[in-house]
């Protein structure tokens, strides 16, 4: 999980009250770290598109103010420079959603599921479920929010379960919401699949006789693209640096700092 705090270096300076395992940059040298996160190029999986999703989501409303205005002209100079890094070097690289990823294990198994629960009502389990919906899927939502199931439940058509009102069937799991599942996995039936997307799992291990699929087996099965990747990753370097310049050049040109583009601060 990232976090990341923008602002104006001429109304706030110096950042006052970050923790102190925080980096922070400002300017252009701050701008680049933005554009570089929504590609989807600071992500485990290289190029993936849902933090692009959340940046618009995050940036749709803004204050009305003027340091509203500034943050929308930064939003839209990000979204153009990203949908140019995303057109012109991110595409055919594999899988790069984690929704296709989940998509990709489950159509592939030996015996590709009928049922499946999704755990978890958050931005990642919203992002994975329409991969889920196929014709010859059933699909289940657990999760503890119960405003946000029935959300998720209403655009998608899925069941939904609190957690504490659920047991396991014999589905497949997919889980995308830091749960430890320790109480329910003496539930699951040999074969049973497994896809994990937490970076950590919180259980000690899990039964011999599943398809238990963390998430870093997931990312390294992506080995057929690797070195595409690495080569656009090279590629990359020099792109952004002119991105980055263009950009600069762009802002010099403009008289009145107020109407340059900003300098965000993080």
């Amino acid at each position: 999980m990232r976090t990341v705090l923008v602002s104006d270096s001429r109304i706030h300076p110096y950042p006052v009250d970050l923790p102190s395992h925080w980096e922070s940059k400002s300017g252009y040298e701050a701008y680049r770290l933005l554009l570089e996160i929504i590609s989807g190029l600071k992500s485990k999986l290289f190029g993936e598109t849902e933090v692009l999703s959340q940046f618009k989501q995050r940036f749709q409303e803004l204050p009305d103010l003027a340091f509203g205005e500034y943050l929308a002209k930064l939003r839209d100079n990000l979204i153009e420079d990203c949908r140019t890094l995303r057109s012109g070097y991110l595409q055919n690289l594999g899988e790069q959603s984690y929704g296709g990823l989940a998509d990709k294990y489950l159509s592939e198994a030996t015996n590709p599921p009928k049922e499946i629960i999704l755990f978890g009502t958050g931005q990642l389990a919203e992002k994975i479920l329409p991969w889920l919906s196929h014709s010859n899927r059933k699909t289940k939502i657990v999760g503890r929010n119960p405003n946000r199931l029935e959300f998720l439940s209403s655009v998608s058509g899925s069941a939904s379960h609190l957690m504490e009102d659920w047991s396991p069937n014999g589905e497949a799991w997919v889980i995308a919401a830091p749960m430890d599942f320790s109480a329910w996995m003496d539930k699951l039936a040999p074969g049973n699949l497994v896809l994990d997307f937490r970076e950590e799992p919180l259980e000690e291990s899990w039964p011999s006789d599943i398809v238990y699929i963390p998430f870093a087996e997931m990312l390294s099965s992506l080995k057929e693209t690797e070195e595409r990747t690495r080569k656009v990753k090279e590629e990359l370097k020099s792109v952004l640096d002119e991105l980055l310049e263009e950009r600069e050049l762009e802002a010099h040109q403009i008289v009145f700092g107020w109407d340059d583009l900003p300098c965000p601060t993080f």
